[in-house]
């Protein structure tokens, strides 16, 4: 997914920036973190969905294990419809990410959140002592 790109705003790593040279800059530096400030939320929200889904779940009880026999079968049926099948077996997809890489890549986005609030304080505090 594609964020909206930023004119004020400089976001390196987990550093978040300001530069602006008027009020009206700073007005639209506000805006302008407010809105990265949701898309953030949005991508943070995807990837809470991600990490409960991707989460171990607990073995039932009371679930027996298939027998040796039994599994045995059923790696002769498959060994028998894939020679079968004739078509070759398509690659597989990409990865999906770990539950570590979830994690590290929904700290930093809380980082990040907590730094462009800081940003907003500080550019809410300087309009204010202009005024």
């Amino acid at each position: 997914m594609q964020l909206a790109p930023l004119r004020f705003t400089k976001i390196e790593g987990t550093t978040v920036a300001v530069n602006v040279a008027s009020a009206a800059e700073a007005k639209a530096a506000l805006k302008e973190l407010r809105h990265k400030k949701r898309e953030l939320k949005f991508v943070r929200g995807a990837l809470a969905k991600q990490y409960k889904a991707a989460k171990a779940k607990r073995p039932r009880k009371g679930k027996a294990e298939p027998s040796g026999v039994a599994t045995f079968l059923d790696d002769v049926r498959w060994g028998f419809g894939k020679m079968l099948d004739g078509k070759p077996e398509p690659k597989p997809p990409a990865r999906p990410p770990t539950l570590a890489e979830i994690e590290h890549e929904m700290r930093s986005i809380d980082e990040i959140m907590h730094n462009i609030d800081g940003c907003i304080l500080q550019l809410q505090g300087k309009l204010l002592a202009h005024e």
